[in-house]
């Protein structure tokens, strides 16, 4: 079913929500993620042998916070990233509503998104690069930047 235009979206509430939904899912997801990606980067013969294993030596060797090493590109740019395809997503419902009893049909539902998608894209691929260089620095002798800065 398509949304009617009684619900039509206030692009700022979507901004701040996606803001908020960004944040918080960079702070939960990013120790998974950066165990996957020394899983997807380690050396040959490998360092670690499974993801529990891959859990277990980064907190022994680089502490609790070793898990959220290269978060500060992410955390910075989700907020930014997440509102922008909420409200992205808002004004592209909003635009092919046209009288306040229509429903979206699926289409427009499709194209809405898709202005959301373009309009992050631009955003998120400096942020992942950023974030991957900081991620793969297992420990100090291969330590070639400091934060999201350099």
């Amino acid at each position: 079913d398509g949304e009617t235009g009684l619900e039509r979206s206030n692009v700022f509430k979507n901004f701040f929500a996606g803001a908020m939904g960004g944040m918080c899912t960079v702070v939960s997801g990013h120790p998974l993620d950066l165990i996957k990606l020394r899983l997807q980067t380690q050396p040959n013969p490998p360092i670690y042998h499974g993801t529990i294993d891959c859990l277990l030596k980064i907190v022994k060797f680089e502490g609790l916070r070793g898990l959220y090493k290269g978060m500060l590109a992410p955390l910075v740019g989700a907020a930014p990233l997440s509102a922008l395809l909420f409200f992205g997503y808002g004004v592209g419902r909003n635009f092919f509503l046209t009288n306040l009893d229509d429903k979206l049909s699926y289409f427009q539902t499709f194209k809405a998104g898709l202005l959301a998608g373009l309009l992050t894209t631009t955003i998120n691929v400096p942020i992942e690069r950023v974030k991957c260089l900081l991620q793969i620095q297992a420990n100090e002798r291969d330590k070639k930047y400091t934060g999201a800065v350099d």
